[in-house]
C-alpha cells in the first residue's frame, strides 16, 4: 500500500476506510433519533409544566373569587372578613362558583393520621384512604410492630 492510498484510506475515500465509514453511518442514525426523542421529550415535560402552571393560576383565581364571596357575604351579614365561621362559607362558594363554571371545586385538606376504631384494619385503612398497605406499614413501623394487631384508638400515620 503506498502513501497515496494511506492519505485516502485516512480520509475514509476507498478501500477499508469506506467500508468503515458505512458501517458507522448507522451509529450516526441512531444517535440523530435519540436526540429527536430527547427534544421531544423536553417538549412533551415543557407542555405538562405549562398545563400544571394554568392549572395552578385558574385555581387560584377560583380561590380569590371564593373569597371575595365570602368576605362580601361576611360584610352583608356584619361579620369580619377574616372570621373563623366566614371560611366554611367561602369554601361553599368556591365549590359553587367552581360548578356554575363547570369546574371541580376546592380539593379536600389531605388527611394525614387516622384513629383506628373498632374492627379496623391495615388493609381497610389502607383501601379506605387510597394508599399502599406496605406503605402504611412501614410509616407506622415505629409504633406498630405488628401490623396485625392495631387496637382502637390508636393513630396511624398516612403515608
Amino acid at each position: 500500500m503506498g502513501l497515496l492510498d494511506n492519505v485516502k484510506k485516512g480520509l475514509g475515500f476507498g478501500g477499508k476506510g469506506a467500508e468503515e465509514t458505512s458501517e458507522a453511518a448507522p451509529v450516526d442514525r441512531t444517535a440523530a433519533a435519540q436526540a429527536a426523542e430527547d427534544v421531544a421529550a423536553v417538549e412533551v415535560a415543557a407542555k405538562d409544566q405549562a398545563a400544571a402552571e394554568a392549572a395552578a393560576a385558574q385555581a387560584a383565581r377560583q380561590q380569590a373569587a371564593a373569597d371575595a364571596a365570602a368576605a362580601q357575604e361576611a360584610a352583608n351579614e356584619g361579620l369580619e372578613p377574616e372570621a373563623p365561621e366566614v371560611r366554611p362559607q367561602a369554601e361553599e362558594a368556591a365549590a359553587e362558583a367552581a360548578a356554575r363554571a363547570g369546574q371541580p371545586g376546592p380539593v379536600a385538606p389531605r388527611v394525614t393520621e387516622v384513629v383506628v376504631e373498632q374492627g379496623d384494619t391495615m388493609g381497610g385503612i389502607a383501601a379506605q384512604y387510597g394508599v399502599d398497605l406496605g406503605a402504611l406499614i412501614a410509616t407506622n413501623a415505629d409504633t406498630v410492630p405488628n401490623p396485625d394487631r392495631i387496637h382502637p384508638g390508636q393513630v396511624l400515620r398516612l403515608p
